[in-house]
């Protein structure tokens, strides 16, 4: 599956760290992130909650992919669901910018 975010509307911080969560992305990681944004995880609950939510709904190839995704852009889960969350997708190539 893949995605990227709609970015209109965005500061330019919060575009800068959706384009790098995008550029690590793999398939398995995206469809975690796709889980993250459609099962209701909030950044507000306990890092171990949220956690052990995930693991109830990801295979372990999914939180793996997703684990690594964390290591990639140095961010937390915490930071990750904030960022992701409320972000339209689009299921469709991203236009190249121009520049």
């Amino acid at each position: 599956m893949r995605f990227h975010f709609q970015l209109d509307g965005l500061s330019s911080q919060h575009q800068e760290t959706l384009m790098t969560i995008e550029a690590a992305m793999t398939p398995r990681s995206a469809f975690a992130i796709f889980e993250i944004k459609s099962c209701g995880l909030k950044a507000v609950r306990d890092l171990e909650g949220a956690q052990a939510f995930l693991k109830t709904k990801l295979s372990q190839c999914h939180m793996s992919a997703l684990e690594d995704l964390l290591k990639v852009t140095e961010m937390d889960l915490a930071s990750l669901t904030k960022a992701v969350k409320n972000v339209p997708i689009a299921m469709t190539k991203r236009t190249p910018v121009a520049g």
